[in-house]
């Protein structure tokens, strides 16, 4: 069975070029880049694994992510938070927060899925 990713990105170029990359590397992947409807999405497609943008529009990725970590249905999957914002304070209120893992843009391809890998190991 494949493992399933969301990706969350107000930034569709990213979220295209990431759903075909990771396709590729055989997961099944979601894609969302509205800040209103990551959380549902979420709750209802229950990913093995969530890739999230800090900086949205509307409401924010540290929003999005208070969200998941609270609902029963998504606070187990683990979160990279993938953005700009890579300041050592950034970094702590992800660890705060519960993000599994961070990665600041740009980035490499090969890195992402490094990471990825790591966390859905079994």
């Amino acid at each position: 069975m494949k493992a399933k990713i969301a990706i969350v990105d107000d930034n569709v170029a990213i979220v295209e070029m990431l759903k075909r990359k990771l396709e590729k590397e055989d997961f099944e992947v979601l894609c969302c880049s509205e800040s209103a409807v990551a959380v549902e999405l979420c709750r209802h497609e229950k990913p093995d694994l969530i890739i999230l943008d800090i900086l949205m529009p509307g409401k924010s990725g540290w929003e999005i992510m208070e969200e998941l970590k609270q609902d029963p249905s998504t606070k187990g999957a683990p979160v990279i938070i993938s953005t700009v914002k890579n300041r050592p304070e950034d970094l702590e209120k992800g660890s705060e927060l519960g993000a599994a893992d961070y990665i600041a843009k740009p980035y490499v391809f090969g890195d992402l899925l490094e990471k990825i890998r790591a966390l859905l190991a079994p």
